[in-house]
Order: structure tokens, then C-alpha cells, then sequence
């Protein structure tokens, strides 16, 4: 509940404080319903099929209720950004496995923008949602042995898609497009393979009072900038640890592991919507290369857990779609040193007749990392924000959560 509640506070400041001046004129309010269902991307060997049902978990349903404000270009960046939609949802999801996957359902906040320009009639939008979702029927050693893609009850919720809008009257909007879906922990709880969807989707909207009046002003060239930044993130991630015990039976032990990162780097705002950047980190990470075997109570194996050569230094792109106060941050990153990896491949995955030897993978981390996230201005020169972390671009490896400083200035040229 505090990532959803961080993540509405940044998108809510970036877009009803430039309200605060109109109130008696407010925005017009909508209320959109979507249906989707799709394909389970098959990720992991629990949703291929190593699981209690023996059956893949390969398609979904879902369904999402928007609460929307429709901007109208009363601020720039409303007029900008081609008079977006944003607002709240509540998302539901069936995957035919309550028993080991639970119910899940997510809160999110979401932005819904054209992707070139409105038409009289008709957009092509983006649309992009963060938020939490809970219900999970998580892991348990005992209960739910097979199901190691969620270890908690809670998850981070991403959504992002492309959406084509119709005007079928003065109230109501046809919708129709794609998505795709992502739900992880960010392991600051094991096991977490995560789980992903893509599939179309299709909705219907429905406009209170009147659709808002387009407000068009002559926008101001943008005066390019550079900014100098400096950051410090932290970050806590889980990894599981194999016990041995009398009986011959295998089971975990969760150590939760602290992961410290310092970035500096430089990016260039290009216009009011993009900026460009390079940078470097480096970073100590308690939990890379750690390994204990325990057996009978006592430690067998042990493996630089929580001691060695934890440092990385790496160098990354920065891509910042910029709305208001608020940026949408990429950073495509790879690694310059780390140390190399020596951990033991895991245990055999579990079978029906030994369902407690639940292997939580130990997977090997690729010599890039990515992070995709969400920054928020609080004053015009200090940031805060908060990121999923991953690597080879598909596994989720933990959150960041972080605070930094930047330096801008524009540089003049002569003619």
C-alpha cells in the first residue's frame, strides 16, 4: 500500500495542483470499463506447467474500471501531451488457478495520452499504469509448494498499451487495443519469478456533463537544457537458502540482504517532453554471490554471505518522458566490473511425489540491468523516486526506491 500511495501522491501532485487555480471550472470526469483475455507469457516453469494441476497456466481474463479527469489544455503541458485522460483504477484477474494463484486484483493510477495528435473523431493513445495489487495466493513450503512465480501477497502492478478511441456520441467513447501486463515483488520477498500477460483488450467510456472544450495557446519555443545529477538509492531483496534436514527433507530459509547504489550522471532535455542522459553506478549489493547450505541445523556451505567483493560499477542510457514534475524514466544499463558469479546451480525443480523440494531458482544475473520507474520533482532541484530493477531484460530483480540533487543550466550559442 505505500508504493500505490507514493505512486498516487507523484502522479495526483503532477496533475491536480495545476488545478488549484480553477476549481469553480472543473474538468470534466469519465468512467471507462475494459475486458480483456489473453495469453499467460510462459516465463517460468511454474505457469509451463510444474505446478499442482499439471496444466499450464497459458490464459487469462480480466477487468479494469477507470476513473478519469479529460484534460483540456488549460496548462501547457496538458495541451502538449495532446489533452491526456488520467486518473485511478481497479483491476481484476482470473488465471482458472485460484487455488495456487488466488484472486488477484490491483489499484493503479494511470495516464491515457495520444500518441500523435487528436482527431475530430478519433486518437491512437498510450496508455501507461502503476500501482499494487494484492490477493495473491503466495508460496507456501507446505500449501502451495509448486507455485514459486509469487512469494508474497502483495506485487507491483505495470500495465502499458496502445488504445485507439471512437466517439460514438457526445457521452460515450469505443475503445479497442493491446497491452501488456507485469506483476512482481521486485524480490524483496522469495520466491519471485513474476508473472507477465499481453493480450487485446476492449472498453467502453462514458463522459459526465459535456466533453471538455479544447483550449489551444501558442506554445513557447523550448529553451534546451542540461542538468548534472546525483543520486543515492536503496533497495532490500530476499534470496532463499536450502536446509537439509534429518529426515532427508529439503526446505528454505529467507535472508533479507540491504543493497546500496550511488548514480551521477548528465542528460539534456531536448523539449518539453523528452530528455536524453548517460551516467554511472556504483553499487554494493549484499546479496550478490551469496550461498548458504545448512544441514541438520548447521552451516555446510557458505558462500561470501554477506562478506567478499560486493561492489559494481556500471555505466547506463537515460531516456525521461517528462510530464510536469513527474518524468517516466528508462535506463538501459551494463555492467563495466562485477565479480564473477560462483553459486551453485539449484536443486532439482519439485515432482508430485516430493513437493517439498521446492527449488527457488538462483539465477544467474546477465552482464546488463535495466531499470524502468518513476521520478517526481518535490522542489524544482530535488528529486525522489522509485524504480523496478531487473536483468536480461525480462526478470525483475528488486525495487529502488531513491533521492537525488540535480544542477541545470542552458548553453548559449553564437551565431
Amino acid at each position: 500500500m505505500l508504493l500505490f500511495t507514493l505512486i498516487s501522491i507523484i502522479i495526483f501532485s503532477a496533475t491536480a495542483s495545476d488545478s488549484t487555480k480553477v476549481r469553480k471550472n472543473r474538468h470534466p470526469k469519465s468512467l471507462r470499463f475494459f475486458y480483456q483475455a489473453g495469453k499467460v507469457l510462459q516465463t517460468n516453469k511454474f505457469v509451463q506447467g510444474e505446478n499442482a494441476a499439471k496444466t499450464p497456466v497459458d490464459i487469462f481474463q480480466s477487468a479494469s474500471f477507470q476513473y478519469g479527469i479529460e484534460t483540456d489544455g488549460r496548462k501547457i503541458w496538458q495541451q502538449i501531451y495532446g489533452y491526456p485522460t488520467w486518473g485511478f483504477g481497479f483491476y481484476g484477474v482470473n488465471f482458472f488457478n485460484k487455488t495456487e494463484l488466488g484472486t488477484p486484483s490491483a489499484i493503479y493510477s494511470f495516464i491515457n495520452a495520444p500518441l500523435v495528435k487528436r482527431f475530430k473523431k478519433w486518437s491512437i493513445n498510450y496508455e501507461v499504469g502503476f500501482g499494487l495489487t494484492y490477493n495473491w495466493q503466495p508460496y507456501d513450503p507446505i500449501t502451495n509448494p509448486f507455485q514459486y512465480a509469487i512469494g508474497s501477497n502483495n506485487t507491483v502492478f505495470i500495465d502499458a498499451g496502445l488504445n485507439a478511441d471512437i466517439q460514438l456520441g457526445k457521452h460515450f467513447d469505443l475503445t479497442a487495443g493491446f497491452t501488456f501486463t507485469h506483476f512482481s515483488n521486485g524480490a524483496t520477498r522469495v520466491p519471485n519469478y513474476g508473472i507477465n500477460l499481453a493480450a487485446p483488450r476492449v472498453g467502453l467510456k462514458y463522459i459526465f456533463k459535456n466533453r471538455p472544450e479544447f483550449i489551444k495557446k501558442e506554445i513557447p519555443e523550448y529553451n534546451k537544457e542540461w542538468e548534472y545529477i546525483v543520486l543515492v538509492a536503496g533497495s532490500i531483496k530476499q534470496l532463499a537458502y536450502q536446509i537439509i534436514e534429518n529426515t532427508g527433507d529439503t526446505a528454505y530459509l529467507a535472508e533479507t540482504y540491504g543493497i546500496y547504489t550511488l548514480s551521477t550522471g548528465i542528460n539534456r532535455q531536448i523539449s518539453y517532453k523528452v530528455k536524453f542522459g548517460l551516467g554511472t553506478d556504483i553499487s554494493y549489493d549484499n546479496s550478490y554471490n551469496s550461498y548458504i547450505k545448512y544441514e541438520n541445523g548447521q552451516t555446510t556451505e557458505r558462500l561470501n554471505a554477506g562478506d567478499g567483493i560486493k561492489l559494481a560499477v556500471g555505466v547506463y542510457g537515460s531516456f525521461e518522458l517528462v510530464i510536469n514534475k513527474v518524468s517516466m524514466v528508462v535506463q538501459p544499463g551494463w555492467y563495466l566490473y562485477r565479480e564473477e558469479w560462483s553459486v551453485p546451480d539449484s536443486p532439482t525443480p519439485p515432482t508430485e511425489s516430493n513437493p517439498a523440494a521446492i527449488a527457488i531458482p538462483k539465477r544467474k544475473p546477465g552482464p546488463s540491468y535495466q531499470r524502468i520507474g518513476l521520478k517526481y520533482h518535490i522542489f524544482e532541484n530535488v528529486f525522489a523516486g522509485i524504480n523496478v530493477r531487473a536483468y536480461n531484460f525480462s526478470i525483475a530483480d528488486y525495487i529502488e526506491w531513491n533521492i537525488g540533487y540535480r544542477i541545470k543550466w542552458q548553453k548559449s550559442y553564437r551565431k
